[in-house]
């Protein structure tokens, strides 16, 4: 959220009021009413794929667990069921050595379980990757955005801190537009074009949309 020291700012410029003081304060509202819009919005997003994102991830690691622990059980009846394998087919060579060797001797019903139910839950496991993958990709997306856009009020906070009470105010949308380049590398990341943003937008409208939808739920 942008900060902006609007008491401070009134205190130093209430007598005289000057051309100087009515530019200036003019200026600080203009970019106080628009610093603030984007963080928020985006702050907004950020909040409404947290729970989705936390429950994805919790899936996830259950799954991955889920899948661990199959494969421990699947090797645990391979180590149990080889010695007999090895066994049953040196039994048959010494029966018949002269015969070529024929099929493979059958493979337990327990191990043969134990390996079905580790593809299922690697099967699962892969689902539940895919399907998740487009949210986890976004939350990654917006909470950089989150942490950059903070990044840069934060600097911005301190430059109307030194600037807002003298005439270097005239300077602070150019010093601004420097800072803001060098975060974004000259894009523009209120653009409509911007995939963030757009996402963000779309989003917050289908978080509006099923708030109202729901009885008595806040927006």
């Amino acid at each position: 959220m942008c900060t902006f020291p609007v008491s401070r700012f009134l205190t130093f410029h209430r007598s005289p009021f000057t051309f100087h003081g009515l530019y200036s304060l003019s200026l600080a509202v203009i970019l106080m009413a628009g610093c603030a819009t984007s963080l928020k919005r985006e702050g907004q997003c950020l909040a409404s794929l947290t729970p989705d994102y936390l429950h994805a991830q919790e899936e996830l690691a259950s799954l991955e667990v889920s899948w661990h622990r199959s494969m421990t059980r699947r090797d645990a009846e391979l180590n149990r069921t080889q010695p007999w394998l090895l066994a049953s087919t040196a039994l048959r060579h010494d029966l018949s050595p002269s015969s070529p060797p024929g099929a493979p001797p059958p493979v337990p019903a327990h191990y043969d379980s134990a390996g079905k139910d580790s593809r299922e839950a690697y099967r699962r496991l892969i689902e539940a990757r895919s399907r998740h993958q487009p949210l986890l990709a976004w939350y990654d997306k917006v909470y950089e955005r989150v942490r950059t856009r903070t990044d840069e009020e934060a600097i911005l906070s301190d430059v109307r801190l030194l600037l807002i009470t003298g005439p270097g105010v005239v300077f602070y949308p150019l010093i601004r537009w420097n800072v803001h380049s060098v975060f974004w590398d000259g894009a523009d990341p209120d653009a409509e074009s911007d995939p963030v943003t757009r996402y963000c937008a779309e989003r917050l409208v289908q978080v509006v949309a099923l708030a109202e939808a729901v009885p008595g739920s806040v927006p």
